[in-house]
């Protein structure tokens, strides 16, 4: 049995887990450079710094036993009802998969199905073929852009699904530089300021991360990453803007940052049992819904 898993973010790396348990021969694509989605780590030197989800504040109780298992196995800490990543939250998406079935940097665009064997494309033109199984785990808009064959009616419900977007500001340096956040909450554009350096007590280097509010990021987010952290810093005053010019700013748009609406059901799978979705859009809109969704397809008996 050859599995080919699209999309390395938590559903697609949970989904993995759950697989790996019965198949052997499984290969996960993802179109950026690491896994994670949402649950993305930067690298500065030795230092993480966590841009997209900061922690885990499980709401359902399947979340919560997720949670107490990776804090058993030292990839996060507890602290109250939050768990708190001990080395970048990308750790746990690493944790979930072996990277050797890991291809990065590759973004597959079209999957077709021949003899009951699926034929998988990059953007690139590179050929992946043979795989008896196809699963995708990609936000619903990058699904409708791959060439696939589906059914109308789930493409018209895949169209229904709606994001917002979030635009984070990342800031580092090794000096000793200190925000005041009670001023930079005085930004309306501003939803949540993580001292990304408190949270990992670092001494000797200073890192926050801005996330915008959702209500900015849907306005700008065809723009580009570069532009949209011009128009964001407007908002600032000027002593605080020139404050944070101080650091080095990466930013970055999570364009799919949150689904703003999902399908009543727990995942897709198709008549022949060989093409399999899941992901935050399905039941719920949430990290619960992503984390039940890849377990119900992952414990699927495949053949």
């Amino acid at each position: 049995m050859k599995i080919a898993i699209i999309g390395a973010g938590f559903s697609g790396c949970n989904l993995y887990n759950n697989l790996k348990e019965k198949y052997e021969d499984i290969t996960i694509f993802e179109k950026s450079r690491g896994v994670g989605g949402r649950l993305s780590t930067k690298y500065i030197e030795d230092k993480f710094i966590d841009h997209g989800t900061s922690s885990l504040i499980p709401i359902t109780d399947d979340l919560k036993m997720f949670c107490l298992d990776l804090s058993s196995n030292g990839v996060v800490k507890a602290k109250y009802d939050e768990f708190i990543p001990k080395n970048g939250i990308n750790a746990i998406c690493k944790f979930l998969i072996d990277e050797k079935d890991l291809i990065k940097n590759t973004k597959i665009t079209k999957a077709q199905n021949i003899d009951n064997k699926w034929i998988l494309e990059d953007e690139n033109h590179n050929i992946y073929k043979d795989f008896d199984l196809l699963f995708i785990t990609i936000p619903a808009p990058q699904i409708l852009q791959m060439k696939i064959e589906l059914s109308n009616e789930f493409k018209e419900k895949l169209s229904h699904i709606k994001y917002d977007s979030i635009f984070s500001l990342i800031l580092h340096s090794n000096e000793d530089i200190k925000l005041d956040k009670s001023v930079l909450y005085e930004n309306p554009d501003i939803q949540n300021i993580i001292n990304n350096s408190r949270k990992y007590q670092y001494k000797d280097f200073s890192s926050y991360v801005i996330h915008s509010t959702k209500e900015f990021a849907n306005c700008v987010n065809e723009k580009t990453k570069e532009e949209i952290c011009e128009i964001f810093l407007t908002n600032f005053d000027d002593d605080t803007k020139e404050l944070i010019e101080k650091f080095t700013m990466i930013p970055h748009l999570w364009k799919y940052a949150f689904a703003k609406t999902s399908l009543d059901m727990p995942y897709f799978l198709n008549d022949e049992k060989n093409l399999g979705i899941c992901g935050d859009f399905f039941n719920h809109s949430n990290m619960e819904a992503a984390l039940l969704s890849s377990e119900l397809l992952g414990n699927i008996k495949y053949f």
